[in-house]
């Protein structure tokens, strides 16, 4: 049985995502993601710099720090809910479509994200109902400097 494999090439959001109607600003090494002034509405490309094509067929995670109002609220554009619990949101990508999360309710901070195969995220969501790990996710590569490059990929 192999390894899930996180097909993302920063999972750990280290870099700014592409932004409709919004604004980063850095916080403790990751990015906080505003709705930006005078918007009515705004959405965060959560999963740049892959495309909708490379999305679509895809488990897509995001695990984000907010207020509980925005919690709440929190749901993935035209990708139906498979999972989210507390902080962090799984959707199915069925085809090739913008997938954001809005900044609308409030900001927040993206913390991790993952595109996994639908059999990569069952090993995954299997592993996180039994306990062994603290969310359905895996990073890549241990060295956050090595994030976007081909590596060993790990729990």
């Amino acid at each position: 049985m192999s390894e899930p494999r996180n097909l993302h090439p920063d999972p750990r959001c280290l870099r700014v995502r592409n932004m409709w109607r919004a604004t980063s600003t850095i916080v403790e090494e990751k990015r906080q993601y505003t709705l930006a002034d005078g918007a009515p509405t705004g959405s965060v490309f959560a999963w740049t710099p892959l495309t909708n094509e490379q999305l679509a067929g895809n488990i897509l995670y995001a695990r984000i720090t907010a207020t509980q109002d925005v919690l709440d609220k929190l749901g993935v554009e035209g990708a139906p809910v498979v999972a989210k619990q507390g902080e962090w949101i799984a959707a199915s990508s069925p085809g090739v479509a913008n997938r954001t999360i809005a900044v609308t309710h409030g900001p927040f901070t993206l913390c991790e994200v993952g595109v996994y195969s639908l059999e990569d995220w069952e090993k995954l969501y299997d592993a996180y109902q039994k306990g062994a790990i603290t969310y359905p996710w895996v990073a890549g590569p241990r060295n956050a400097t090595m994030a976007g490059e081909k590596g060993p990929w790990e729990l």
